[in-house]
């Protein structure tokens, strides 16, 4: 049997896009941005703005539209700088981050990032750095929600359906009796707070960003009356009506910097559910393949793993000595979007961590059949290490857990939880190094907003692996990962799992149904620290364990330092609880009496 798919060309979509094609929408969200900036009767204006709409497809689901928009203080030597610098910096570091980091986590790192350069800059005592404090709001419009982040008094207001309302909220103070005098802007203190809020967006929403120049002179209502019978369709549009803004803020006497940004939704990303099943189905599942056969150029030398989910098998390229790991999902759920999501965000992240404790994915040419290419990962899975190592000692464990762990925190750093660690996807190398070998279930948290919707589910993995939060639906999040790496552990030195899941009956839901067996009590020459430090990683509530996995290491080798008492030990105070105290009693009483007899004869 050969299999070959010739790519169209002419139909290729956009670099990247290809990666992710079937997490989003057919349609994807369509927007115009349009404004107009002036110094207004100053000199200089401090004042900047900037916009980008993604002309990538992949690019516009995956980020979005950003707009924003910045006010540096009139009295700062280089606050223009700051506010250029802010708005430009922000925008490009934006797009330049990872897509799978949240909005708000992203966000708030790249705010920090400029605060503490522009703090750093205005502590320097060099004239040509002080002086750079700005405010800063930005909109970022992505597939069906607005996320606003803020500082100073720069505002972002929404027009719909002809009113306008209010999404920021200024943060400044009067002074000692004075004139609003700002609270928090960029550059003022090392460490920055910043307000976030997310709306839901609705076709034919206007989002307006402006300066204080403008908004501190013109009301909502005027504004909306101004907007609320114009074209506002179009590139220019957007720019005449935001020149108008500012043109009747500085005839109704506004003294400042005129500033006016604006982002008209002007249709969502949608589909039927038809729609959503064709675009996931749209590459056909390859059939079953034995030794031989090929596809895509590829030729099958042996089937590594077959199930009922999915088919793995070892191939090499014509001409090529390398070989290859090619994994493709099973017909049985070519009707399950659940599950077909799952395998393409699988390859995503795959290709999108480039780490050596991460299998790579490759990427190959796009073809008419869903499957994808990996290396080939030498050595040998941890299920195979615990089955040579039974009763392994705690030093033994200790630096296959920091490999593991080490290879879990690419995917935290990265805004992904894996919620499917297990021995079976964990391969050790010669030097012990660890590596992951499966994330079809891994979560990318800055995909929320963005994915088709079609719901959250239990993952498709070891229900003995899984956290309890994730099996009761509350939600995965990095602890939930360390309480996987809990339960390998206390595998690893018992040889059975703690919660044993997997035998048909109801999955426990209650804190009382996940009681743990003690690990001494199966151990008994292990220290009774290892004990509580595993008990506490295995906790029910994600709250009650480490906060971070370095701790439960640290527990661990602590364990090591305290000694392993007999089993026959029987503290001071439980020996002889009752006839040795009983004894010691008789004694007492009668030496009090003979005490007593002495001083009445005295």
């Amino acid at each position: 049997m050969s299999i070959s798919a010739k790519p169209d060309h002419a139909t290729q979509p956009k670099p990247g896009f290809s990666q992710l094609r079937s997490q989003f929408p057919t349609r994807p969200l369509e927007a115009v941005l349009g404004g107009c900036t002036d110094p207004g009767p100053k000199p200089r204006n401090d004042d900047a703005i900037a916009g980008r709409i993604p002309e990538s497809r992949y690019e516009m689901h995956a980020k979005g539209v950003v707009a924003c928009i910045a006010d540096g203080i009139s009295t700062g030597r280089n606050s223009h700088l700051a506010a250029q610098l802010s708005v430009t910096q922000f925008a490009q570091d934006y797009y330049s981050a990872p897509e799978s980091w949240p909005v708000q986590d992203c966000t708030a790192r790249l705010l920090s990032s400029l605060n503490s350069w522009f703090f750093a800059q205005n502590r320097s005592g060099s004239p040509q750095a002080d002086g750079q404090v700005t405010t800063f709001t930005a909109l970022i419009a992505r597939s069906t929600t607005a996320h606003i982040v803020h500082i100073g008094d720069t505002r972002c207001l929404r027009l719909r359906d002809g009113v306008i309302t209010g999404l920021t909220e200024d943060h400044n103070a009067a002074f000692m009796g004075q004139e609003q005098a700002l609270t928090r802007a960029l550059g003022i203190e090392p460490n920055i707070r910043v307000d976030y809020r997310s709306e839901r967006l609705a076709q034919d929403d206007i989002y307006l960003l402006m300066s204080d120049g403008v908004h501190g002179v013109l009301s909502y209502s005027t504004m909306a009356a101004m907007l609320r019978d114009r074209a506002m369709t179009t590139q220019n549009d957007l720019e005449a009506a935001s020149r108008a803004l500012c043109d009747a803020a500085l005839a109704a006497g506004s003294d400042d910097n005129l500033s006016c940004l604006m982002v008209r939704i002007t249709a969502l990303p949608s589909e039927t559910l038809t729609e959503a099943h064709h675009r996931l189905t749209d590459q056909a599942i390859p059939p079953v393949m034995k030794p031989g056969n090929k596809i895509d150029g590829f030729e099958i030398e042996q089937v590594m793993y077959s199930s009922t989910r999915s088919h793995v098998y070892r191939v090499r390229r014509a001409g090529e000595d390398t070989r290859y790991v090619l994994k493709a999902p099973s017909r049985n759920f070519a009707d399950n979007m659940q599950y077909l999501e799952g395998f393409t965000l699988e390859q995503w992240v795959g290709r999108r961590i480039d780490n050596p404790q991460v299998m790579k994915i490759l990427p190959h040419e796009d073809s008419r059949f869903l499957y994808y290419i990996s290396e080939l990962v030498e050595g040998e899975t941890l299920r195979e290490w615990m089955a040579r190592h039974p009763t392994p000692s705690i030093r033994q464990v200790l630096p296959i857990l920091g490999s593991i762990i080490s290879a879990v925190r690419i995917f935290h750093r990265l805004g992904m939880v894996h919620r499917d660690l297990k021995p079976e996807n964990i391969m050790l190398n010669t030097d012990g190094v660890a590596k992951i070998i499966d994330f079809g279930s891994v979560q990318v948290s800055g995909f929320a907003d963005i994915m088709t919707g079609l719901g959250d589910h239990v993952p498709e993995g070891s229900l003995n692996y899984i956290a309890p939060e994730v099996l009761t639906g509350r939600g995965a999040s990095p602890s939930s990962d360390l309480f996987s790496i809990g339960a390998i552990t206390y595998e690893m030195l018992t040889g059975r799992v703690p919660f044993a899941l997997e035998d048909g009956r109801k999955l426990p839901g209650a804190a009382a149904d996940w009681a743990l067996t003690s690990l001494t009590d199966l151990r008994h020459d292990l220290p009774e620290a290892s004990a509580e430090a595993l008990a506490r990683v295995l906790s029910y509530e994600p709250k009650n364990r480490p906060e971070v996995m370095s701790e439960f290491l640290a527990d661990l080798r602590k364990s090591m330092d305290q000694g392993v008492l007999p089993r026959d030990h029987i503290p001071l105070l439980q020996r002889g609880s009752v006839s040795f105290w009983r004894g010691w009693a008789m004694i007492s009483s009668a030496i009090a009496l003979a005490l007593l007899i002495a001083l009445l004869l005295r």
